[in-house]
């Protein structure tokens, strides 16, 4: 009789899947009247702070607050100011009601993740508008019994939720080829843990999600910063991290929540290096580069946040994030086309308008498992290339060794953006040698060499028979001659082939030895084909591409001139059998090798 009671306890604390029954679920506890609030994102430091130092913004935005709108567009960031810092009564009244229909709507949408196994991007927004609003509710004075004691129990039911082994674990079939998505199931078990720090369970799912969040930041970038995933994908990993370490550096359940770790760094300042100068189709802002599966003018506010965050810390790291804040247009976001759970509705007040901005220094850069970036300066009239390469090739296309050029400060050679595809067939759709030869395994192009010089960059790569290698010859006046040359050679396996230069362009103008690429803004660029002999060049003219026919094994040369539309085009001529090239400008005579 007694095994008998002692089995139907052990049945009743499970359900399919391992998960707690409602009833085992600590949802009342002691303390949790003791927490001071918020604490979240912001304490009440912070908010007393901000009222002191942006009273004419918050007014400004308190006055948009209408409570007929509710979290549609803007209305949670109203809503947060109007109820925390202007304190009005019926915007802390809206708020209430709608933390705890939120919240039950979390719970819903998490339990259905649960069920049919979809990623936590499922329940993104709810969780983020749940967890952001239960922290201003829990601060409120006219919040009832009944109700606080509503939103402490939901809270801590999607903590259980979040915390299933069977909701996103580490290790899992499922967890293994979607970075983003282990970070946000961890990020939630971080911010759900700081917001109800006083739980039986909090610090146990700190730590694991702390534990998790280490382990990311240690491996999910190269050594030089660059991450696991393309830019968009990447931000909504590195707006999770913000998020998680914010809240765990405000929880006190942690002594080092890695708000302020040098990975946290590393990686924003690979966001900041490949960021596009300002860019006239994106209302002269600069942008995240539409490498992978990026969007097409997608910019964030993850600059001007870890610039608050740092100016303190660093106060020269924070001025150049500032910089970056203010050359993207003081984007409000972390990116465009998804749900960013993490600081949603405190952003506006995570920046610092009054901070200095202060134009950085940054230099070319080998992100060894990420791709390399070749630059003469920093700044509007930039010349630049990336190209694609290495194993942090999740949520890419087949497009590793692909190359994109910006000449003068305009986009002259650009890759494919995640809504609009050129090809389906994706090698054929990007600027890189095409199949059979680039295939392995990875489908990646391993960086072989990477050199940097005050006058002259190099960088080299293989995909198996194909190499890829690049020589800049710069200038710190970015008005001087600033051009590439890109060699390209394929084995005996690897030909025939199709190399392709996917360009933006007005038009494209055949001349002698090559194209020249007439801009659609102020700045041309002329294509010189080096190696006319085995790998003559037969170049195919349309609207956004040239492509040349590759017969047999060897080598494929050409000179990237970009210019103003107002200069005259250089004076090439191949030497060494195509194995150089000699350019003349009206700077000088540059002699140029690669072979």
């Amino acid at each position: 009789m007694r095994k008998r009671c002692l089995g139907a306890l052990l049945l009743s604390l499970l359900l399919i899947g391992g998960r707690l029954l409602s009833e085992e679920m600590i949802l009342s506890w002691k303390g949790s009247d003791k927490v001071s609030r918020p604490r979240l994102y912001l304490t009440a430091e912070d908010v007393e702070r901000i009222k002191k130092t942006r009273a004419a913004f918050l007014k400004e935005s308190a006055a948009k607050f209408n409570h007929h709108v509710g979290l549609e567009g803007n209305g949670m960031d109203r809503m947060v100011v109007a109820a925390l810092f202007a304190e009005n009564p019926a915007a802390q009244k809206s708020l209430v009601v709608e933390t705890i229909s939120t919240l039950k709507m979390a719970v819903s949408g998490i339990e259905a993740t649960l069920k049919w196994g979809h990623g936590p991007h499922k329940a993104a927004r709810r969780f983020g508008e749940a967890v952001g609003l239960a922290d201003v509710a829990l601060s409120l004075k006219i919040l009832t019994p009944e109700d606080r004691k509503t939103i402490l129990g939901l809270i801590a039911r999607i903590g259980y939720l979040t915390n299933d082994p069977n909701y996103w674990e580490v290790g899992s079939k499922k967890a293994g080829y979607l970075p983003n998505m282990t970070s946000s199931a961890y990020g939630y078990r971080a911010t759900i843990a700081a917001l109800i720090p006083s739980h039986p369970m909090a610090r146990k799912w700190m730590d694991t999600a702390m534990k998790e969040i280490r382990r990311e930041l240690d491996e999910w970038m190269d050594s030089a910063g660059g991450m696991v995933e393309c830019p968009h994908y990447s931000m909504v990993i590195f707006d999770q991290w913000l998020g998680a370490c914010l809240a765990a550096h405000n929880s006190g359940l942690v002594e080092d929540g890695f708000l302020y770790d040098e990975q946290l760094r590393k990686a924003i300042l690979w966001f900041a290096n490949i960021s596009t100068p300002r860019d006239p189709r994106n209302m002269d802002f600069g942008r995240l580069p539409t490498f992978g599966h990026t969007y097409a003018h997608e910019r964030t506010c993850a600059f001007g946040i870890m610039a608050h965050l740092w100016k303190d810390k660093d106060p020269k790291f924070a001025s150049q994030m500032q910089w970056m804040h203010l050359q993207q247009g003081s984007f409000m976001s972390p990116g465009i086309l998804s749900y960013y759970p993490a600081l949603k509705g405190y952003r506006p007040y995570l920046v610092d308008p009054d901070l200095k901005p202060k134009k950085p220094e940054w230099k070319s850069t080998c992100y060894p498992e990420t791709g390399v970036l070749l630059r003469n300066t920093v700044g509007d009239r930039e010349t630049s290339l990336y190209m694609i390469a290495g194993r942090n090739h999740s949520h890419y296309f087949n497009d590793s060794g692909s190359i994109v050029i910006w000449g003068k400060g305009r986009e002259l050679c650009h890759d494919d953006d995640y809504q609009k595809r050129r090809n389906k067939d994706s090698r054929a759709a990007h600027s890189m040698i095409d199949k059979p030869a680039t295939y392995n395994e990875e489908r990646v192009m391993a960086l072989k060499e990477f050199k940097s010089t005050s006058d002259f960059d190099y960088t080299s790569g293989v995909r198996r028979g194909w190499k890829r290698q690049v020589g800049f010859v710069k200038d710190k006046d970015p008005m001087a001659p600033n051009y590439f040359m890109v060699t390209d050679t394929v084995d005996k396996k690897s030909a025939p082939t199709i190399w392709r230069l996917f360009l933006l362009a007005k038009e494209i103008v055949s001349h002698k030895g090559g194209v020249t690429v007439i801009g659609k803004d102020d700045v041309d660029m002329d294509v010189f084909f080096l190696r006319p002999g085995k790998v003559a060049p037969k170049i195919k003219l349309d609207k956004e591409h040239i492509s040349v026919a590759i017969h047999e094994a060897g080598s494929l040369s050409a000179i990237l001139y970009p210019r103003l539309k107002t200069e005259k085009p250089p004076k090439v001529t191949s030497i060494a059998d195509g194995k150089g090239a000699k350019v003349v400008t009206s700077a000088g005579t540059d002699y140029v090798f690669l072979d």
